[in-house]
This record gives C-alpha cells, sequence and structure tokens, in this order.
C-alpha cells in the first residue's frame, strides 16, 4: 500500500524540530489511523483539566473581550501552575523552570507570588503560545472538548462537566460561583499565596486523585477513546484497551513494546489494528537508522565518499537486517522509497546520495534554502548546517531504536492518567 499524503497535520508538529529530511509528514500519517486527538505533547491530563477549567472561569468572569479573557486564563494558567508544583509535585507541565524558581523566591517574600499577563510575570517567554492555549487547544477540540471556531470556548457539554465537577471544589473557598476567582483572575495584578490556605488548597483540589468515576468515564470517552467524532473507525479506543491490559516494562525498548501490542491486537482479533502498528513498525525501520545517519552525517564535512561507506560498512556491515523489506512499497515519495531500497540492499553509496537529495527537496519545499548536506562531483560531502559530533550507532543499537512517536506516547500517558487516577 501506498500512503499519499496532503497537507501536514498542524497537530503532529514537534516544535524546535529541525527535521531536515522532512520524516515528520510520513510519521503523521502512519500515527493518525491509531490515534486520532492527541498531539506529540498532549500526554499531560492536568493539564487538559487545566485548559478546561481556565476556559470556563474566563468565559465566567467579568471580561467581554477576547483580550481580557486571554489575559484571565493566562493568570489561571499560572495559579494552576503554581499549585501544581507546589502541592502537587507536578514537573510535567509548560513553564515549570519559572514556577519553581518563582516559587522558591516566594519563601522569602511571606510565600506570595504575583500574577499577571503581562509579559514579565508570565511562566513562559510567549505563554499563549507556548503554553496551553497554544499546544493543548487543537487536541482539545478533536476530542470535542473545545467548539469549533475562535477564540476557544468549552462546548456545551465540556462546559457542563466543569459546571458539576470542578466549580464546585472552587467555590468552598472562593465564593459562590466562584466570583471572587474570577474577579481575581480579571485584575491586572494577582497576589497569590503559596502557603497553605483554603484557597490555595481549593485549586489544588482540581488536581486531586484518584479521579471520581465521573472523571474517568468523562476523559475515558473524549481523550482516550478519541472522542465522539473519533476518525480512527475504534482503532485508538481499541489500542487504548490494550495500552491498559499491557503497561510498557520499565526500560523495556519500544520496538519490543510494539511488537506485544501487535501480537496482542491479533490475539483479540484485531487485524485492521495490527495492521495499523505493523506500519508504524516499518515506517520507523526506515526512518530511525535515516535519521540517525544524516545527523552523522552532518558531522562529516568535506569527508569523501568513499570513506563515509567504509565507516557505514564496519559499523553496519552489507546491509541492516532490521530494515523491513515492504518500506520500499509503503513509505510516501518516490525519495523515501529510494531511501529504503538502499538501506535494504545495503547499497550505501546510494543511500547517503539519497539522503542529500531528500533534503534537498525539503529545503525547496521550506522556500529556496540551500540544502543542508550535498555531495560533490569530487563525491566529497558539503555540510552547510553543522551539526554537533554524533557517533554512527552500531548495528545492533540500529535494530532497538525507536526515534518517532507516532502519538504513541501521548495516548500511553493520559491512559495511565486516567486510568490509574494519578495525574503525571
Amino acid at each position: 500500500m501506498v500512503v499519499f499524503l496532503t497537507e501536514l497535520d498542524p497537530r503532529a508538529r514537534i516544535k524546535g524540530s529541525r527535521d531536515g529530511l522532512g520524516a515528520q509528514p510520513v510519521w503523521s500519517a502512519m500515527g493518525r489511523p491509531l490515534i486520532g486527538n492527541l498531539t506529540t505533547v498532549t500526554r499531560d491530563l492536568a493539564g487538559f483539566i487545566t485548559l478546561l477549567v481556565g476556559l470556563r472561569l474566563a468565559e465566567l468572569g467579568p471580561a467581554q473581550d477576547t483580550a481580557g479573557r486571554q489575559a484571565a486564563f493566562l493568570v489561571w494558567e499560572q495559579m494552576a501552575g503554581y499549585v501544581r508544583h507546589e502541592v502537587h509535585s507536578h514537573r510535567g507541565f509548560f513553564g515549570r523552570q519559572r514556577v519553581a524558581a518563582r516559587a522558591a523566591g516566594a519563601k522569602g517574600t511571606g510565600g506570595k507570588v504575583a500574577l499577571s499577563a503581562a509579559p514579565d510575570r508570565q511562566i513562559l517567554s510567549n505563554q499563549k503560545t507556548d503554553g496551553l492555549l497554544g499546544n493543548y487547544t487543537a487536541a482539545a477540540r478533536s476530542s470535542a472538548l473545545v467548539a469549533p471556531g475562535a477564540p476557544a470556548r468549552l462546548t456545551p457539554e465540556a462546559a457542563a462537566f466543569v459546571d458539576a465537577t470542578y466549580l464546585p471544589r472552587l467555590a468552598t473557598a472562593w465564593g459562590r460561583a466562584v466570583k471572587d476567582l474570577t474577579k481575581a483572575l480579571a485584575a491586572e495584578t494577582v497576589s497569590f499565596n503559596l502557603r497553605p490556605n483554603s484557597r490555595r488548597d481549593a485549586v489544588a483540589a482540581v488536581f486531586g486523585t484518584p479521579l471520581t468515576d465521573d472523571e474517568r468515564n468523562f476523559y475515558r470517552r473524549h481523550l482516550v477513546d478519541g472522542g465522539p467524532h473519533d476518525q480512527t473507525e475504534s482503532r485508538q479506543r481499541r489500542l487504548a484497551v490494550l495500552i491498559r491490559h499491557r503497561r510498557r516494562q520499565e526500560g523495556q525498548l519500544f520496538g519490543a513494546y510494539m511488537a506485544q501490542l501487535i501480537a496482542d491486537a491479533e490475539q483479540h482479533g484485531w487485524p485492521d489494528l495490527a495492521e495499523r502498528l505493523h506500519r508504524a513498525a516499518v515506517c520507523e525501520s526506515v526512518l530511525a537508522p535515516a535519521t540517525v545517519l544524516f545527523s552523522h552525517l552532518l558531522s562529516r564535512h568535506d569527508a569523501h565518499l568513499d570513506e563515509v561507506v567504509t565507516d557505514l560498512r564496519s559499523q553496519w556491515g552489507e546491509r541492516l537486517a532490521s530494515v523491513r523489506p515492504e518500506a520500499a512499497v509503503l513509505l510516501p515519495e518516490q525519495q523515501w522509497r529510494d531511501i529504503a531500497a538502499a538501506l535494504v540492499e545495503g547499497d550505501y553509496p546510494a543511500l547517503v546520495r539519497a539522503l542529500a537529495e531528500r533534503n534537498a527537496t525539503v529545503m525547496r519545499e521550506r522556500g529556496g534554502g540551500l540544502p543542508w548536506l550535498e555531495v560533490t562531483d569530487q563525491d566529497r560531502l558539503r555540510v552547510r548546517f553543522r551539526d554537533e559530533p554524533t557517533d554512527l550507532p552500531a548495528a545492533d543499537e540500529i535494530r532497538d531504536l525507536w526515534w518517532y512517536p507516532y502519538f504513541l506516547p501521548s495516548l500511553m500517558d493520559v491512559v495511565a492518567s486516567v486510568e490509574g487516577g494519578a495525574h503525571e
């Protein structure tokens, strides 16, 4: 089967990834039939809870314009971050470094921190784009938690869930209908006390564990199973069942874990799920070695092609046995199929040239930039983007290498949090 790609899924983007080979559209296309709603960064259940509660509080607050509601949300995100750090010892949230530093500094000022949407008080360099609004809204919208369109608003079901589940916890210390909280979030600056007190503890209760049955059912439907508009033909729900029953063991290689999931899917009589997981494994058998080799080549400026090929044969042998032959048919675009064929055949000179050609194509598609890697007429490598020196892995390391996520770690983390009842 040949996969034809269209527009890149914006939810797949890994922030900061250089991706000189344009691998992202490839693994994203393989991952989306398995996991339709989550992104590479939406792995934190408490992040979704913060988003939902914050959007609802901003809507209930006094601000009538989009800018005012966004500012209120940013203040709530800060408040939630400080509480998650101080009370729950959470570590995996956006802005944790600034939160930790300012919380430590607050110990000398009576435990109080200043919350504000002003740039100098934000917990990220640009909290709107780099925080939950910028990173979690698309996934929440795909999960039918946020309504279509802008500005971001909860769906009626999500709003009713927040009203019934989280606002009563906040109201215990922030007043009826949490008016004191919504008023505080709309202020230019809020002084928030990190020492034990009823208001801090009410915010902490939003992230309390274990989850209630209503919470677990709600997040299972919307996040774990892909939401009411799931586009994976129930593969995500069934994959979550497998993940729930077979947790990845500490230190277990991801490729070995994937092989177990494939076997489990076949045992359950889910051939379509097993096939999609198999395709991801086939894809990764090419993308992983191609990516690490390309990174290595970026540290070999002016090396002769013969020298590079000798080094490759020394490390990888005559060919990599771990590369799946069917990848030469399964992968999209002729250049990726050429890379796969060169790997399968052990044609290392063709492989290096194919990687350089792929990079040149990616640079043209990004606006005409010069390639990072070229093979000159004299068969020498010309490197324009120098990377840190990267050792070439041995063949046994390549066999066990898994480089790209296919959105699987996000689903695994969400399943663990929802089914285990713990926020990571």
